[in-house]
C-alpha cells in the first residue's frame, strides 16, 4: 500500500524522500489521510507488509527452478512469519540513507538516532549485505530508477520495508529495509519481492507521475481533481497507464469489490476500519492470497507478484490462483521470474 509520508531532509544529494509504500502488518496508511470517496477506479495505498496469512493454495513443486524445496520454504515462513510488538518504538526511525548508482552504494547520511539504535545504524556490514542480495536478485536493468536506498526501523515486527518516490524527481525511487526484520533471509527474500513488485508496476513507465501532486504533496483538492479525472486506476502517484500490469490486474479483479472496498477504507476509525476489512477478506478469502491482499488493489498485485516468484504454477480453481496466472500471460514477468529463481538457487545451494 502507499504511504505518503511528509517531506524530510536526508541528505544533500538525496535531498527530502517522499516514500510512498511501506509494507507492514495490520496499519493502514491512505492517500490523502481524509476519504477519498469518488466512485472512480482509484485506490489509496498502504503500507507494504509482509506478515501473511495461510495461502490459498499449496505450493507444491517447482519444475522452472532446481531448488523447488528452497522456494517453498521461503514462501512457507513468510506465511509462517509472527511480528513481535515493540511497545519501545511507536515511528520507524530512518538510521542511514544512501546514495544508489547502478549496483553499488555509497555516502551515507546518518540520522540522529537513539543510543539504542546506534548499533544498527553503524553495522554497515549488514546494510551491505542487504542492499547487494537485493542487487543479485533484482536485474539492474528493472531497477535503473531507485536512486536511494535506507536503513529504518520501528522494532520488531509492524514495518519490514517500504518503496517510494524521491521527492527530488517523482521519476526516482527509494527502497528502505528494516534492519531488525531483515535477519530471517526467507521473509527478507518475500519482503523484497513484494517491494520490488511495487517498484515493478508503479515506476513512470507503468504510472506517469502527476507533477501536480508531486508538487502539492498536502494539497486535498489538487488530488482529488487528479483522481476525477483519470479514466485507469489511480494507485496516488498519478493515472496509470491502460495497458500497465496493475490497471490491468485492477480490470480483471476489482471492480465487482472496489465499491465495497472504498466504503471500507474510507472508516476513520482504526479498529472499525480493521474489523471491516477482515470481514472484507473472510467474505472473498477465495480471491486472495494473504489476507493483506485485501488492504488495496496496490497491495493485491504485490502479494501476488511474490506467489508468483516462489509458486509453481497453480491450476486455475480460485481467483486467487489466476492472480497469479495474470502474470504467466506476460512473457518479459515469466523471463523475470527465470532469472530471479535461478538467482535464488545460487543465493542458497542446495
Amino acid at each position: 500500500m502507499t504511504l505518503h509520508r511528509n517531506r524530510r531532509m536526508i541528505a544533500a544529494i538525496v535531498a527530502l524522500l517522499f516514500p510512498a509504500l511501506a509494507c507492514r502488518a495490520a496499519t493502514r496508511l491512505i492517500i490523502p489521510d481524509t476519504p477519498t470517496p469518488i466512485p472512480s477506479p482509484t485506490a489509496t495505498f498502504t503500507p507494504t507488509l509482509t506478515p501473511f496469512p495461510p495461502a490459498t493454495f499449496t505450493p507444491t513443486s517447482l519444475p522452472e527452478a532446481s531448488c523447488p524445496v528452497l522456494t517453498t520454504n521461503i514462501l512457507t515462513t513468510a506465511l509462517e512469519f509472527e511480528f513481535e510488538s515493540n511497545e519501545d518504538v511507536d515511528d520507524e526511525e530512518y538510521l542511514v540513507t544512501y546514495i544508489v548508482n547502478g549496483d553499488a552504494i555509497s555516502s551515507p547520511f546518518y540520522e540522529p538516532v537513539p543510543e539504542d539504535l546506534r548499533d544498527e545504524q553503524d553495522d554497515r556490514a549488514r546494510h551491505d549485505e542487504i542492499w547487494n542480495y537485493f542487487a543479485r536478485l533484482i536485474p539492474l536493468e528493472e531497477r535503473d530508477f531507485l536512486t536511494a536506498f535506507a536503513i529504518i526501523t520501528d522494532g520488531s515486527g509492524s514495518i519490514l520495508g517500504a518503496v517510494g518516490q524521491s521527492s527530488d524527481d517523482p521519476g526516482e525511487w527509494i527502497l528502505e529495509v528494516d534492519i531488525v526484520d531483515s535477519a530471517d533471509h526467507f521473509v527478507l527474500t518475500f519482503t523484497l519481492l513484494h517491494e520490488f513488485a511495487h517498484l515493478l508496476t508503479l515506476n513512470s513507465s507503468q504510472v506517469p507521475p502527476s507533477t501536480l501532486i508531486f508538487d502539492n504533496p498536502n494539497s486535498e483538492s489538487v488530488y482529488q481533481s487528479e483522481l476525477a479525472a483519470c479514466p485507469y486506476y489511480f494507485p496516488g502517484e498519478g493515472c496509470s497507464n491502460p495497458d500497465s500490469y496493475v490497471n490491468r490486474f485492477f480490470d480483471r479483479f476489482w471492480p465487482h469489490l472496489f465499491a465495497e472496498w472504498q466504503e471500507i477504507d474510507s472508516e476513520t476509525d482504526e479498529d472499525i476500519y480493521y474489523d471491516l476489512l477482515d470481514d472484507f477478506y473472510d467474505t472473498y478469502q477465495d480471491q486472495f492470497l494473504t489476507d493483506y491482499s485485501a488492504t488495496s488493489p496496490a497491495e493485491d498485485i504485490a502479494e501476488s507478484f511474490a506467489f508468483f516468484i516462489l509458486s509453481p504454477k497453480p491450476e486455475l480453481t480460485s481467483i486467487a490462483n489466476e492472480k497469479i496466472l495474470f502474470f504467466y500471460e506476460h512473457p518479459e514477468l515469466v523471463e523475470l521470474r527465470r532469472r530471479i529463481l535461478n538467482q535464488l538457487c545460487v543465493e542458497f545451494p542446495q
